[in-house]
């Protein structure tokens, strides 16, 4: 949905349930993660975009100390003290908007008491980071009601946002969802250093290639652990052994280079090899495909996303049955120029990268055959790299 379109169903949700018109807006992107496949928490390097599908939250502010929020799609509203926020059993996807809030008051906002309405037309669970999207989207409404200078610092709200989901929610997430939903230009990857912070904008112009992402309909969800949890302790762990092995400062798979990889590998626990193998390759192929793009050479780009499917199905071991065949089926289309699993993993979506015009084949492909193998539908989303998060307040 067109951003203009978005906010201004949100405003409509809010009016609908509270009666009043909202004072202020927020918007986000949900993000596409093109390379670099759980590289963000072990402090390696990134290459994301934001899509131009995302979450807005408009709202008010109330005099008396208490929030309320809704979301469109889901039953009741969830109330809260803003000072001091708790979780609900009864309605988690509200942590993210609860987190936010903490951690604003951490920082000094001071937020005080608002009612708003939540919209989103980002799939849940399917790895285009809607819950990042959803932080994003309400420290902006909330930054406009409540101001603050960290509205001005977007790496320090990146982080906020970050803490919000890592502490308050308790998913163990890495900086790149929210860096993605805030950084994002139109017709731009963005290539992030996740140690340093350093990022730079990379030329991905939507007349050369769109982005098509396939939903399997197969949900993950983060703060539960599972596999995520399981996979950062193996890659610490890995890093760790490294350390030992070499007696070098190795504080992440970050610092493994490929010559130390070949040297000491064979000597690993098998599991922790895979997992170490597939960081330290990945950080290489997002190298490798910033310099792709750089010189405009989408073929080889596209050979890169490939390659990290690969990793990631046989490596890291986080893709999926269903994520595996809507990307056999992608790279068997003319027009593609590469495939992969993008986000967390264990379900959600592949990301296609394509020209122009191979979409209604390449659509009709996934639709038929992911339905031949699995016996139900694939959500298909045309995207291209698109702006980040914004806010407004309304007149």
């Amino acid at each position: 949905m067109e951003r203009n379109a978005l906010i201004e169903q949100a405003r409509q949700a809010f009016v609908e349930r509270f009666g009043r018109e909202p004072q202020a807006a927020g918007a986000a992107p949900g993000r596409v993660e093109l390379l670099g496949n759980h590289t963000d928490y072990n402090q390696g390097f990134v290459l994301t975009s934001a899509i131009d599908r995302g979450t807005a939250v408009a709202g008010a502010a109330r005099e008396v100390p208490q929030a309320r929020v809704f979301s469109q799609g889901r039953e009741g509203v969830a109330s809260f003290d803003p000072q001091e926020p708790r979780h609900d059993d009864a309605a988690p996807w509200a942590d993210y908007v609860k987190g936010v809030v903490h951690e604003l008051n951490q920082a000094g906002a001071a937020v005080g008491g608002f009612d708003a309405a939540v919209v989103s037309d980002l799939p849940v669970g399917a790895g285009v980071s809607s819950s990042a999207a959803l932080e994003v989207s309400a420290a902006q409404f909330l930054l406009t009601l409540y101001p603050h200078p960290i509205l001005g610092d977007r790496m320090g709200l990146a982080r906020l946002c970050q803490r919000a989901e890592n502490d308050f929610v308790g998913a163990p997430t890495g900086l790149l969802d929210q860096f993605s939903s805030i950084f994002g230009q139109a017709g731009h990857a963005l290539f992030l250093d996740c140690r340093s912070l350093q990022w730079r904008a990379v030329a991905l112009p939507a007349e050369r290639a769109r982005i098509l992402i396939a939903d399997t309909g197969v949900k993950h969800a983060l703060a539960s652990g599972g596999g995520y949890r399981e996979r950062r302790a193996q890659c610490e762990a890995a890093a760790r052994w490294f350390g030992e092995q070499t007696g070098q400062p190795i504080t992440a798979l970050r610092d493994v280079s490929r010559e130390t990889l070949e040297q000491y590998g064979p000597r690993m626990d098998p599991t922790l090899r895979k997992r170490a193998h597939h960081i330290v390759y990945e950080n290489l192929r997002v190298e490798m495909g910033v310099e792709a793009l750089t010189q405009g050479n989408l073929g080889a780009f596209g050979e890169m996303l490939n390659n990290t499917h690969e990793s990631c199905r046989d490596l890291f071991e986080n893709s999926a049955p269903e994520v595996d065949a809507l990307v056999e089926i992608a790279q068997a289309q003319p027009g593609v120029y590469g495939a992969k699993i993008t986000g967390g993993g264990w379900g959600g979506c592949a990301v296609i990268l394509h020209e122009p015009g191979a979409l209604a084949g390449l659509s009709e492909a996934l639709a038929e055959g992911y339905r031949a193998r699995f016996g139900r539908d694939t959500n298909l989303l045309p995207t291209v790299a698109a702006q980040g998060a914004e806010a407004l307040r309304f007149e």
